[in-house]
């Protein structure tokens, strides 16, 4: 089994005055009397956490709209009432989505203490995974391993990947923590990898990579998505590496149609 070296102790108690992990560190903190390392919180950064809301907001008046449109398509056609009925359907559905993403970023919350680890994990914190609400403080002394996953999820010739990571207490519970989207493509956003190795560090122990497995795709990795087993083995090598590059093609194409998007609306424009 792979492992990530986790940090040292000298750079780790450095780390630890840091207030926020994700935002800006104080200039100081101070460090209890006892030498105990201070506290570390953490959250999503706001602009994400705000971001998030903006894409719920904007897709619920959008759904809305294309609800009142269908009303009043169904005054002229049929046909073209049941198209505008199923694309409101299909809105409703992505807001739905979309939101559980907003719930598991804004609720989310963990805090480093000295002894134990205080954990505030929302339902919505993973989009394929599909975990209950976590509120529970765990001490470190009860943490057998903090893991970590590569999950590909394949879809109409679309490759996305995710990092996912697990914490295995000593009874053998696994709980399920939190996911880094969009890995090796354009749109890449790694909020989490800090805070599981600053967690493995406080419980004296190292963040385990334990390779990359294939879940199912569903519909465009929205609809009927699912992964597969913790104890799934991990990928041959060279089917990882196809897998890599596939999800980096795929950002990229991501990438390339917003941008032809933005120019045709340019070129109307003008």
């Amino acid at each position: 089994m792979a492992t990530i070296p986790t940090k040292p102790a000298a750079s780790l108690a450095h780390a630890a005055t840091r207030a926020t992990i994700g935002s800006p560190a104080p200039a100081a903190a101070p460090v209890p009397a006892t030498g105990a390392p201070a506290p570390v919180r953490f959250h999503p950064p706001a602009f994400w956490r705000l971001f998030s809301l903006f894409g719920v907001v904007v897709l619920a008046v959008v759904t809305a709209l294309m609800a009142a449109l269908a009303v009043l398509a169904f005054t002229v056609s049929w046909i073209v009432g049941l198209i505008v009925t199923a694309c409101a359907f299909l809105l409703g559905a992505l807001t739905g989505y979309v939101w559980r993403d907003f719930r598991g970023k804004w609720g989310l919350r963990v805090l480093l203490g000295a002894d134990a680890v205080t954990l505030d994990l929302p339902s919505g914190r993973s989009l394929i995974h599909r975990v209950p609400a976590q509120h529970r403080v765990i001490p470190y002394a009860d943490i057998d391993g903090i893991e970590t996953r590569t999950e590909a999820y394949s879809s109409l010739g679309q490759t996305m990947i995710q990092r996912a990571y697990v914490l295995r207490r000593k009874n053998g519970e696994l709980i399920f923590l939190f996911e880094d989207r969009a890995q090796g493509s354009a749109m890449e956003v790694t909020m989490f990898a800090d805070i599981a190795a600053a967690m493995a560090a406080r419980a004296g122990i190292k963040l385990h990579d334990i390779g990359m497995v294939e879940g199912h795709g569903g519909l465009l990795g929205v609809w009927g998505a699912h992964s597969v087993p913790w104890s799934t083995p991990s990928l041959p090598l060279a089917r990882q590496l196809r897998l890599w590059r596939h999800a980096a093609f795929t950002g990229g194409l991501v990438v390339v149609i917003i941008v032809l998007a933005l120019v045709v609306r340019l070129i109307a424009g003008g």
